[in-house]
């Protein structure tokens, strides 16, 4: 990946703009120049829900979706209190973000395509890796898979081959079986995946990648109380080579990801 992250600051941002994208999704566009200018594909901002609010007391990480001028967006799945106040934030309210955090995504094995295979809510990091691939002319495609139609959220991406569990749009079937047939196909030369969706779909695809001796970077959607490295709270056990070569038995998804080679952690 193009550039190296740099030191975050926390921020008082205030709330731009506000829209629902799919049922439970909904993107918070808030000013905050530091994030914007300074974000690299894959990183991520601590947010607490409300400025003033102690209750819930700790941030929450979510992936920059999208960043342009002084303004940034995040994706957020109403599916707890904190994610509920946050959604519920309105235009002109402020939000206390800390980042941009955490390691970008990686371009360090060679390839010649990038696969962008995504499940849900984990489309949230991909649209600026896109947009660096694009701006770097490096070819690549878009595997999308979701539960139905109506859960999709690609403003920022187009040219995507879709799936659904229901068959309502795009492949019946899961996102990993209509990749497994372009892979089989040869479809694409010299393939990578960057991947990020639910675990149980993440560890298929690299079930998929060791299937096809393909690259594969996973991006990790856990929680992360202070995102810096200091709570210990969102550990990740590496894998015998790994641990090795690091000396370490678990990495931290805040600091050491939170986008991590297949070969690096056990998943």
């Amino acid at each position: 990946m193009t550039g190296q992250p740099i030191r975050s600051q926390i921020q008082k941002s205030k709330v731009l703009a506000r829209r629902e994208i799919a049922p439970g999704l909904v993107v918070l566009k808030f000013e905050n120049e530091f994030v914007a200018q300074n974000v690299l594909p894959g990183q991520f901002v601590n947010v607490l829900p409300k400025i003033g609010f102690t209750d819930p007391l700790l941030r929450r990480p979510f992936s920059v979706y999208n960043a342009d001028g002084n303004s940034a967006e995040i994706i957020i799945q109403d599916h707890g209190r904190g994610t509920n106040i946050l959604a519920k934030t309105q235009v002109g309210e402020y939000l206390d973000v800390l980042g941009p955090l955490g390691k970008p995504w990686r371009y360090s094995s060679d390839f010649q395509t990038a696969i962008l295979l995504i499940g849900g809510v984990g489309v949230a990091s991909m649209p600026l890796l896109a947009s660096q691939l694009r701006e770097d002319s490096i070819p690549f495609a878009i595997y999308y898979g979701a539960r139905n139609s109506s859960l999709f959220a690609d403003e920022y991406l187009n040219n995507i081959e879709y799936s659904t569990d229901d068959g309502s749009k795009g492949f019946y079937g899961s996102v990993i079986e209509n990749l497994r047939i372009a892979l089989a196909a040869e479809k694409f030369p010299q393939p990578k995946l960057f991947v990020c969706g639910p675990t149980c779909m993440m560890r298929a695809a690299i079930t998929l990648a060791n299937e096809f001796n393909i690259p594969c970077e996973i991006s990790l959607e856990t929680e992360m109380a202070c995102g810096i490295g200091i709570c210990q709270g969102c550990p990740i056990e590496t894998s015998k080579s790994e641990a090795e070569k690091s000396g370490r038995k678990f990495h931290l998804v805040c600091t050491h990801g939170p986008s991590f080679e297949k070969e690096a952690i056990v998943l």
